[in-house]
C-alpha cells in the first residue's frame, strides 16, 4: 500500500471457525466477494483425516470448493494453505514432553491434496513443511512446537509463520515478473479457464447459491400471510428475517433441490432452515412440503429454557425437485407460557443428495447454529485504504472486551 498509494487493496477475513470445507461449498457467497482476485483457503485441519490415497473424501470435497472459487467472475488466484494435522505438532511417545496423541509427518491429507494444486495449477503452502525440521528434527530453542501452537491450533507465532509463507511467495512472484514479464503465453493460459473435466469423476459442485440469507432468502418467498420481513438488529449488524406473532400465519418458499446435474443419486436433499429460539414469547411451527416435492413434516418449538436468543436449525429431508414448495405454518400452541413469535432467518440446501451430506460437523436438526459471522452476530473484518472495519476491532467489541478484562481483574 505504501509503495502504490493510489492503489486500493481490500482484504476480507471470511473465515468461519471450526467448519469443514463441505460447509463453505454451500455458503461460499457469505464469505467471499464475487469480484475477488486472490483467495486463501485452509481446511486441512478441520476436514480431518482420511488415509486413502486415491478415493479421498477430503480431497473430493476440496476439489468441489476449488471449482466453486475458480468459477467466480474474475477466476481468482487460489493459495491452498495447509495447517498441521491434529496431534502432529506434538512430541512422540517416549519423549519427555510427550502427551496425548501423536502423528507421523506423512499422516496428513495435504499430500493427497497436492494433486489438486497440480491439476488446477494453484499454489500450495505447507505449515508442516516449514516448521517440522526446526521443531521436530532439530528441536531448536525458540522454534519448538509449544512456541508455535496452543494445543493443536496455531498460536500467534504459528499464524505468523503461515503469513510469512504467503509474503515470501508474493515477493517471489513479484521478482519473477521482473525477470519474466507477463506475456501473451500467460494470457493464453488464463484464457483456458477451469478444466472442464473434474479430477475425480462426477465431482462437480452446484454452481448456485445454496445458503440463502437476507435478500436472497426473501426472494425465495412466494407468499407470506401474517408475516413481516423486518430487521431485528442494527444497521451495521442487521438481522433480517420473516417474523410473525400470529397463530395460523403461513409462509411459503420455493426451493431448488434438484441435484441431477452433479449426482446420479435420487436420494433426498437435506434442507436446513435457520430459525430463532428464545426464552420467552416464542411459539411453534410446522414445516411441510406442499407442492412439487415430498418430505416428512417437522414441528419446531422456538422456546428454549436458557436465557439466550440464538439461531437454531430445523432439518427437512426433501425429495429432489426444481420447484419444491415448503410451507411454514405457525401453530396455535406454545411451550413458553404465552406468545407465538416465530422468526425465520435463512435456509441452507445441501450441495449433494444423501443423508450423510450437509452440515455434518457444523450443526444439525434442533441444534444451535453458532457461526456468528454468518448470522449477523459478528461482522467480518475488512481492511482497505479507509481503514479496518468489523470484527473484534469494532468499537462495540472493544468496549465488551475491555469490560470482560476488568471483570477478570477484579
Amino acid at each position: 500500500v505504501r509503495a502504490f498509494p493510489n492503489t486500493n487493496v481490500t482484504t476480507r477475513n471470511g473465515c468461519t471457525p471450526g467448519v469443514p470445507s463441505s460447509y463453505m461449498i454451500m455458503c461460499l457467497e457469505l464469505s467471499v466477494d464475487a469480484d475477488v482476485d486472490l483467495v486463501l483457503t485452509e481446511y486441512t485441519l478441520n476436514d480431518g483425516h482420511d488415509s486413502n490415497l486415491y478415493s479421498n473424501t477430503v480431497v473430493k470435497g476440496m476439489e468441489r470448493l476449488l471449482r466453486r472459487i475458480l468459477a467466480l467472475p474474475k477466476q481468482p488466484a487460489v493459495i491452498m494453505m495447509h495447517h498441521m494435522a491434529h496431534n502432529m505438532a506434538t512430541y512422540p511417545p517416549g519423549h519427555p514432553k510427550a502427551y496425548g496423541g501423536w502423528r507421523h509427518f506423512y499422516e496428513s491429507t495435504e499430500d493427497a491434496q497436492g494433486a489438486l494444486a497440480q491439476y488446477y495449477d494453484v499454489q500450495s503452502l505447507s505449515q508442516r513443511t516449514s516448521l517440522y525440521r526446526l521443531a521436530a528434527q532439530l528441536q531448536r530453542e525458540g522454534f519448538l512446537w509449544e512456541n508455535f501452537f496452543t494445543d493443536f491450533h496455531a498460536g500467534d507465532l504459528g499464524h505468523a509463520a503461515m503469513a510469512d509463507l504467503v509474503v515470501y511467495m508474493v515477493q517471489q512472484v513479484a521478482l519473477d515478473l521482473l525477470l519474466h514479464p507477463f506475456g501473451p503465453e500467460d494470457s493464453a493460459v488464463i484464457a483456458e479457464g477451469v478444466p472442464k473435466q473434474t479430477m475425480y469423476t462426477d465431482n462437480e459442485p452446484p454452481y448456485t447459491t445454496m445458503c440463502h440469507v437476507g435478500d436472497t432468502f426473501k426472494n425465495l418467498t412466494t407468499s407470506a400471510e401474517g408475516w413481516e420481513y423486518i430487521n431485528e438488529g442494527r444497521a451495521d449488524k442487521p438481522k433480517w428475517g420473516w417474523v410473525t406473532t400470529k397463530p395460523g400465519s403461513t409462509l411459503t418458499l420455493r426451493l431448488d433441490t434438484d441435484r441431477s446435474a452433479v449426482s446420479t443419486s435420487t436420494d433426498p436433499v437435506k434442507v436446513f432452515f435457520q430459525h430463532l429460539r428464545s426464552y420467552e414469547h416464542m411459539g411453534m411451527a410446522e414445516f411441510s412440503c406442499t407442492s412439487g416435492c415430498t418430505c416428512e413434516p417437522v414441528t419446531v418449538d422456538a422456546h428454549i429454557t436458557m436465557r439466550v436468543s440464538q439461531l437454531y436449525l430445523a432439518e427437512l429431508k426433501v425429495s429432489q425437485s426444481k420447484a419444491c414448495v415448503v410451507t411454514v405454518k405457525v401453530l396455535d400452541k406454545s411451550s413458553s407460557g404465552g406468545g407465538n413469535k416465530f422468526k425465520l432467518a435463512g435456509v441452507m440446501l445441501a450441495e449433494r443428495p444423501g443423508v450423510n451430506t450437509g452440515l455434518r460437523g457444523v450443526s444439525g436438526h434442533n441444534e444451535a447454529f453458532g457461526l456468528g459471522v454468518h448470522t449477523g452476530d459478528d461482522t467480518q473484518v475488512t481492511i482497505s485504504k479507509a481503514g479496518r472495519r468489523g470484527g473484534w476491532g469494532a468499537p462495540d467489541r472493544r468496549r465488551r472486551r475491555a469490560g470482560s478484562r476488568l471483570l477478570r481483574r477484579t
